[in-house]
């Protein structure tokens, strides 16, 4: 099953040290999309990780150069960093409505 690894939200950044919580406006976006189409959390194997680094899951999947997330990542170990693409391999092979 494919795994879909997301940002937990309300984080706070260690570099910053300026208290305040943040949140990953890319995971956002793909959090809206499963809220629009739950069967996809059906589809996808969806995990929540945490924001610091390193991000144990990640790097044994993809490697410690590879852990951003959004990440979309295949059985065969590829994977899809980039939202926009992530989005659009989910509307093209899940049947999803396309963004207009």
């Amino acid at each position: 099953m494919k795994k879909l690894f997301l940002l937990k939200a309300d984080f706070q950044d260690a570099a910053r040290a300026d208290g305040k919580r943040y949140f990953c406006p890319d995971c956002v976006m793909i959090e809206g999309l499963l809220s629009y189409y739950p069967r996809l959390q059906n589809e996808l194997e969806v995990k929540y990780v945490n924001f610091a680094r390193p991000r144990p899951a990640l790097v044994e999947l993809v490697g410690e150069e590879n852990q951003s997330c959004p990440v979309l990542v295949f059985e065969d170990g590829t994977f899809i960093n980039e939202p926009n693409e992530i989005i659009r391999y989910l509307t093209e092979n899940h049947q999803i409505g396309h963004p207009h």
